[in-house]
């Protein structure tokens, strides 16, 4: 029997998958509000939606080069990007015009030894994972909005990248026009979409490791006459510390058991046929919401204090803005800016998009379920989930 209506089939067929690619982590040790949360944003908020969007290259190529160039020219000149640096310690202190702060930076870029400069400034913004958070030392003491940080874990993903010799001639897929010089069999694989999303236990080694595989040539411009694989990988602490040429391979099977799990073992991606590759290791890189991590962990709102100390990131302020992953990021740094513009009397236009409301459908549903609770206690009359359809049972 299943639990809230989700039978063990879909739990296993639809709930896991996204689960291990979405909040990136198995059932068990995922905040049930958080997995709630992310799948309402991505995918339930309205029948049929799917709240994604591709980038056509790669997001520092697309976003982050350009947004730099446009801090950097801007008139006013006073924009510094310091790169290969880390802060680690911040200060609060007191003059006769009120409150400031020291930053010490570590510059991790010098071939002799690290140096340290200070910073001094009348407000500072956070905007760094709850991981990266923690190594940060706060004086005279740390704020009481993060007094339960030391508790935040990340989640380790590895990117692979395999150029693969291209197969003479391209497959056309039929449903969104598109061609891919992939070989043959996992490109018709693929036919319905340029995006494979898999749960964990794909292959033995990967049982609680879920992974994404990209055909980047039907995504991204520049790989128009090449045939290149991505294979993102999250929770991958069972396989980080190997060697590139061992990740390379593990994906080669990954990516066969996924996309051809019926067929013989001949039918794979052979290493011989790899002309390139890259494998990118990010250690508790992703913010991990665990069970309590929204109630025990993040920051209500973006202020940490009443002194110009501020933050902003996809953990911060859950109970908020509902948006998700660099959306959620994106929002919280936009609310920081404009609190501080608030509070230092800047002239401000910053405008935050609300998040899109509930459809009528699943505000009565919302709303009848609250209702059910608060008079019988009892989440058994509670109705079927409407993205569920009917009673039938996914095989």
């Amino acid at each position: 029997p299943g639990v809230m209506g989700v039978s063990p089939a879909l739990y296993n067929e639809l709930i896991t998958p996204l689960l291990h690619v979405l909040p990136m982590t198995p059932g068990y040790d995922c905040s049930a509000a958080a997995a709630l949360s992310c799948f309402h944003v991505f995918a339930l908020a309205s029948k049929g939606a799917f709240d994604v969007r591709w980038c056509r290259g790669s997001i520092g190529e697309k976003i982050f080069n350009p947004w730099t160039e446009r801090l950097l020219t801007k008139k006013q000149g006073n924009v510094k990007i310091q790169g290969s640096t880390k802060v680690s310690s911040i200060t609060k202190k007191k003059n006769d015009d009120g409150t400031y702060y020291e930053i010490v930076v570590v510059d991790n870029n010098k071939k002799k030894k690290e140096e340290t400069t200070t910073i001094e400034c009348d407000a500072v913004i956070l905007a760094v994972g709850g991981v990266a958070l923690k190594n940060i030392k706060f004086y005279p003491q740390q704020p009481p909005k993060l007094e339960h940080i030391d508790r935040f874990r990340g989640v380790t993903c590895v990117a692979v990248r395999l150029f693969i010799k291209p197969s003479p001639t391209p497959t056309k897929m039929t449903k969104d026009g598109t061609s891919t010089r992939l070989p043959t069999e996992f490109a018709h694989a693929m036919e319905d979409s340029p995006i494979i999303v898999c749960g964990p236990r794909v292959i033995p080694e990967l049982a609680e490791t879920g992974f994404c595989i990209y055909d980047l040539q039907r995504l991204q411009d520049e790989f128009v006459n090449e045939a290149v694989l991505e294979i993102d990988f999250f929770r991958a602490d069972s396989f980080v510390d190997q060697s590139d040429e061992d990740i390379v391979q593990l994906a080669l099977r990954a990516v066969s058991s996924a996309l051809l799990p019926n067929t013989s073992s001949t039918s794979t991606i052979h290493i011989d046929d790899v002309v390139d590759f890259s494998v990118v290791r990010a250690r508790n890189a992703v913010s991990h919401f665990d069970v309590n991590s929204g109630t025990k962990i993040s920051p209500e709102g973006v202020k940490l204090d009443d002194d110009g100390l501020y933050i902003c990131g996809d953990w911060v302020d859950r109970t908020g803005h509902a948006s998700w992953s660099t959306e959620k990021a994106v929002v919280t740094g936009r609310q920081a800016a404009k609190e501080l513009a608030k509070d230092f009397k800047l002239n401000e236009d910053i405008k935050i998009i609300p998040a899109p409301k509930d459809t009528p459908q699943l505000q009565a549903l919302r709303q009848f379920a609250a209702t059910t609770r608060k008079t019988t206690g009892n989440y058994k009359a509670l109705p079927r989930a409407p993205w569920m359809g009917s009673t039938t049972r996914v095989r």
